[in-house]
């Protein structure tokens, strides 16, 4: 029964406390496709019942890297520590370290009238602004947006509006974030050699499964109103929406025209129109693995992978999906890892007469 092995490193000191953890979660990403990133934490509970926050130089903005077998998963800040010093008993005392990564970071520095001139590399731009750069790239320019010649806001909000006007994705890779634009986040970082499945008989086994179906405003949605910045909104709404109701969204975006805005809503109201289409949430645990390297290597990496499962009563179904996001528990005896997955169909950018992206036009995507 193999484990996952993780260490931690204050990096700006370059000093190990691993011996002193007694137990961590951290989150990366989001859960659902329409959510905005609201940034990954961490906290990790350690022991101090003989100063070891102090003799590992814990304080406010320290660096801290998570390894998982010797690869950094979650790069951080210290946000804040709680001690729990536990009167009566000082050798209990623990203390719970606070970290926020490169997003929650982002979200604390103010642009004021910050010139942003490209159209279709501003997360490259945002990177080099930052107090902390190097922790935010793309792979390949957007979608055009608009830029921003006197862009004032925090910048965590306009890079989750460069999402909302693009429609891709962040993944973490090394703990660093990771943009695909929507052209690209159906075809990059798939791995056909690992799967998501019930059984022994597959590279990543999960413990707990939850299909999410049809939730307003969340994985199921048919009317969009995109508001595209200095330009007028645009409104777009499913035919379906007259028999089912409707089940609308509201979206701020950085269209560069009239026209994109109208698409961007088109987009939004028809990819996600279907009521039976499902989302994914599920549990893998590295003590249930035939081999922890798939496992480990999902951390590092956060693949798009393929998934097996059998709904009740009936035959296995396989879904291609996109990682939205993930939590992680460690334990001294477990780690735990939820993951939080989209249907491969929402960042198609077409439709094809093929079996994993279903008929041209067949969900009135063919715009």
């Amino acid at each position: 029964m193999a484990k996952l092995d993780w260490t931690f490193r204050n990096q700006d000191d370059f000093l190990y406390f691993t011996s002193s953890v007694q137990s961590f979660t951290y989150t990366q990403g989001r859960k659902s496709v329409l959510d905005n990133y609201p940034g990954g934490t961490a906290q990790i509970t350690m022991r101090n019942n003989s100063g070891q926050v102090a003799a590992a130089s814990l304080s406010y903005r320290k660096k801290v890297y998570i390894f998982c077998d010797t690869e950094v998963t979650f790069k951080g800040w210290v946000q804040g520590i709680i001690y729990n010093d536990t009167p009566g008993n000082a050798n209990d005392a623990t203390a719970t370290i606070l970290l926020g990564d490169a997003w929650v970071i982002a979200g604390q520095q103010i642009a004021q009238s910050q010139v942003l001139a490209s159209n279709t590399t501003q997360i490259d731009e945002i990177d080099a602004l930052l107090s902390y750069p190097g922790n935010f790239s793309q792979d390949g320019a957007t979608s055009p947006i608009r830029g921003a010649l006197t862009y004032s806001s925090d910048y965590a909000s306009r890079l989750n509006q460069i999402v909302a006007t693009d429609r891709g994705n962040f993944t973490c890779v090394l703990g660093e974030h990771q943009y695909y634009p929507l052209r690209y986040t159906s075809t990059n970082n798939l791995d056909d050699n690992f799967i998501f499945g019930p059984t022994n008989a597959y590279t990543l086994i999960y413990e707990t499964f939850n299909r999410v179906q049809a939730i307003g405003n969340q994985t199921f949605v048919n009317q969009a109103q995109v508001t595209p910045e200095s330009l007028a909104t645009q409104t777009h709404t499913n035919d379906n929406a007259a028999t089912l109701g409707y089940s609308a969204v509201t979206v701020a975006t950085l269209d560069l025209t009239v026209s994109d805005g109208q698409n961007t809503a088109k987009w939004i109201a028809n990819s996600m129109a279907d009521p039976t289409t499902e989302a994914y949430q599920l549990t893998v645990q590295d003590v249930s693995q035939n081999t922890i390297f798939e496992l480990q290597y999902m951390l590092v990496q956060t693949l798009n992978l393929a998934m097996d499962y059998k709904p009740p009563g009936g035959v296995m179904q396989s879904e291609r999906t996109v990682t939205e996001g993930l939590t992680v528990r460690g334990y001294p005896d477990r780690t735990e890892v939820d993951f939080y997955l989209s249907p491969y169909t929402y960042y198609n950018m077409f439709i094809l007469n093929d079996t994993v992206n279903g008929v041209l036009d067949s969900s009135r995507l063919g715009w």
